[in-house]
């Protein structure tokens, strides 16, 4: 696409519309700890200015994690009413208004800020990095799920996943010690020690049984331990941080700025999962980021199940910040069908950052 010059002042929104995108995950019985996960329903975002200049965001439903679809459409088509007419450039203007006009609704405000910012640096010409300070990154490593199964077939998971290049595994437990342990000890057999492994209990376990748990896997080589306890049981994170020599990371505890604040001010937590429809959009995840930078605990961005165009949000902020400690997760788009966006690959177990303007991706809608 050609940069659009503009001659400065003001440059009305012209039109906002939504392109269903319904997905299945090509593992049928894929599943974590909180349940089995078959498809994704969302829908494409694309805001338009009176030059025909379009950006791109996403906003999704996965219920029980997320209100059912026709609440999330209905909270966007009620954000979005009044966005025709306004000033494309003015983001920061646009977000405050929605926040004045509804409380919360984070994850569709952060599809919203996302085509807003996709539309910017479209019309500009520029790759979406550009608008965060320019790219330092240029390709990624990924961190690999590998979802709750029996301990044998984890291990075959996890070998074709080392095979097809992934160095960085995350392997999903379920809160039963002896079968967790089995799995990560039959994933490490399958692997060898030249693949990083990670594991995520997705609040599986009580603090006590964690420390015991993860204390029994230490022999077999972990990271990093994503969300041990219950998200609503905060001194429980904390505790189970503070008693285990491997680094603990917070991710259903650490799903607002406020969270977030608490839990950097306690110590102990090694890392924050960070997600931009999570947190609003990537200003308000950009704060996170602040925040977690001035009290030196790492952060990362966490797997999203959805269409690459939020991955591809993603990687151009991430693009933009120093290499993590932690690999991020941008590789679970591989596992969904039926995407309606082209232009972001997996090779070796990596991601390059999109080229192009904007955020680089067709749009096939």
């Amino acid at each position: 696409m050609h940069r659009v010059e503009r001659s400065g002042g003001r440059m009305p929104i012209q039109t906002i519309r939504t392109v269903a995108i319904d997905q299945r995950l090509t593992d049928p019985e894929w599943r974590f700890a909180q349940g089995p996960l078959a498809g994704i329903r969302g829908f494409a975002i694309v805001i338009a200015d009176e030059r025909g200049v379009e950006g791109h965001g996403y906003i999704r439903a996965m219920p029980p994690w997320t209100e059912p679809l026709a609440v999330v459409k209905a909270t966007f088509d009620y954000l979005s009413a009044d966005l025709i007419g306004q000033d494309e450039t003015a983001i920061g203007t646009i977000m405050d208004g929605l926040d004045r006009r509804l409380h919360g609704a984070l994850p569709v405000k952060a599809g919203i800020e996302c085509a807003l910012l996709d539309l910017r640096a479209r019309a500009l010409g520029v790759p979406l990095h550009d608008l965060y300070g320019g790219k330092r990154q240029e390709r990624f490593a990924n961190t690999r799920i590998i979802p709750l199964k029996s301990p044998q077939r984890m291990a075959e998971v996890a070998a074709e996943l080392a095979e097809a290049g992934f160095r960085h595994l995350k392997v999903k437990v379920s809160g039963e010690p002896e079968l967790d342990i089995a799995r990560v000890r039959d994933v490490r057999a399958a692997v060898g020690q030249d693949i990083a492994l990670m594991i995520d209990a997705n609040e599986s376990y009580s603090p006590k049984l964690a420390v015991r748990t993860i204390n029994a896997m230490a022999r077999y080589g972990l990271d990093l331990v994503e969300q041990p306890t219950s998200a609503r049981d905060f001194k429980s994170l904390i505790a189970v941080a503070s008693a285990l020599d491997i680094p603990v990371e917070a991710d259903e505890s650490a799903q607002d700025l406020q969270s977030i604040l608490r839990i950097v001010e306690a110590g102990h937590v090694a890392s924050i999962n960070l997600r931009i429809l999570n947190h609003g959009g990537p200003s308000r995840t950009a704060q996170a980021i602040a925040v977690c930078r001035a009290a030196n605990v790492d952060f990362r961005f966490g797997a999203v199940f959805g269409s690459s165009i939020v991955h591809a949000h993603t990687l151009h902020l991430a693009a933009s910040l120093p290499p993590p400690r932690f690999p991020h997760e941008f590789s679970e788009m591989a596992l969904l069908d039926n995407d309606l966006y082209s232009g972001l690959h997996l090779e070796a177990g990596t991601v390059a950052v999109p080229a192009g303007v904007g955020t680089g991706l067709a749009f096939n809608g």
